[in-house]
């Protein structure tokens, strides 16, 4: 997603700069390619380790990340409308659309089965609650906004279908997000920061928060834009619709901004205590500050602010830097073999001890070696 999200913001970029495009086509063609491995990575490890499976449903926290799915399908798709790629065949266009469709019911599905089996397996306290939680219902957010990016390109009505999922998708998605945020900010208003090798993941918070705003403002514009030509007893709807995007966009542009500030005050105020050591955690930087940034550059378009276009291009400079830092760590973490794990491998221990305490047991009770 960090890889996508870059690739779209430098694509976002006003400034006819060729170097800067050929930059961002790169990053969106290894995007792709990225996605196409760890894709079938992913679905090799449940073929070889089929225990995985059983442990993940005993333990649903574990299924988080496949809410990414769908969100990295997204930054594709994003890609795709800001490097016009359609212009190179229209056909395009509709294959976005299609995968589009795929994006949408696996975001419904992830976050629907999610939290389904979050609810009846698990009993968990506020203190438990992190940033991670908001993979949950980040991806119906994402799909809003990259339907908007879809629509516009598409004929009327098939844009007019487009605009109506998308609203109901941010209908969603909204709502479940701010419950999770309000969990998060009283989980950090009441107990420590979480601990310092997962400090880093303080930024997720900005991603969902963004998204809500980026997906609100794209919406508004399409449909005033969209309303005249499909309903025109609903054309005075469209001004009332992109204003309303303005407004909520703004808001959260500004709750954005507190969630950064927070972000930045714990990674620095836990770094004083300990070193934090750099895991798969660190990707978390990426995504949300690229967010905040696409939020910060429509704001800028449509306010037409000079200030806001330039902070976008320091968020865009600071979203290269730190993607090629993690790049770098990640590689030389992927050569050693200190990065990645098989979740049952490293919590085989804990998943032991839950298996025995629980209410609920296989029926076979075979050992946790088969978790392997």
């Amino acid at each position: 997603m960090g890889t996508g999200i870059l690739a779209s913001n430098i694509g976002r970029i006003s400034y006819d700069i060729y170097p800067l495009r050929i930059l961002g086509l790169t990053i969106f063609v290894f995007n792709i390619v990225l996605l196409v491995l760890f894709f079938t990575l992913q679905i090799a490890q449940l073929i070889v380790y089929p225990g995985i499976i059983e442990f993940m449903r005993r333990n649903p926290r574990r299924m988080l990340h496949y809410g990414a799915i769908p969100m990295a399908l997204g930054t594709v798709l994003t890609g795709i409308s800001e490097f016009q790629i359609y212009e190179m065949n229209h056909a395009v266009v509709y294959i976005a659309w299609s995968i589009w469709w795929i994006s949408v019911v696996l975001a419904a599905a992830a976050s629907v089965l999610l939290i389904c089996l979050i609810v009846s397996r698990e009993t968990r306290s506020i203190e438990s609650v992190t940033g991670a939680w908001l993979l949950l219902v980040a991806p119906l957010a994402v799909c809003a906004s990259t339907g908007a990016s879809i629509a516009d390109y598409l004929p009327t009505d098939l844009a007019y279908i487009t605009l109506i999922v998308s609203y109901a998708l941010l209908g969603a998605g909204a709502p479940l997000t701010c419950c999770i945020l309000v969990l998060y900010v009283t989980r950090i208003t009441t107990f420590k920061l979480p601990p310092h090798d997962a400090i880093v993941t303080s930024f997720i918070p900005l991603g969902p928060a963004g998204q809500i705003g980026v997906a609100a403002l794209s919406l508004g514009r399409i449909a005033n834009a969209v309303l005249l030509d499909s309903t025109p007893q609903l054309d005075i709807l469209g001004p009332t619709m992109l204003g309303a995007g303005v407004l909520i966009a703004l808001m959260s542009w500004g709750f954005c901004v507190f969630l950064l500030t927070h972000a930045v005050f714990s990674v620095v105020y836990q770094r004083r205590s300990a070193v934090i050591p750099f895991n798969i955690s660190w990707w978390s930087l990426t995504f949300p500050i690229g967010v905040f940034g696409s939020l910060t550059a429509g704001l800028g378009e449509v306010l037409d602010m000079r200030y806001l276009q330039v902070n976008f291009m320091v968020m865009v400079v600071l979203l290269l830097v730190l993607w090629m830092f993690n790049m770098v760590r990640t590689i030389a973490g992927a050569w050693t073999g200190s990065i990645f794990g098989i979740p049952s491998l490293a919590n085989k221990e804990d998943a032991t001890k839950e298996s025995t305490s629980s209410a609920v047991t296989i029926c076979d009770s075979r050992p946790t070696d088969r978790y392997v």
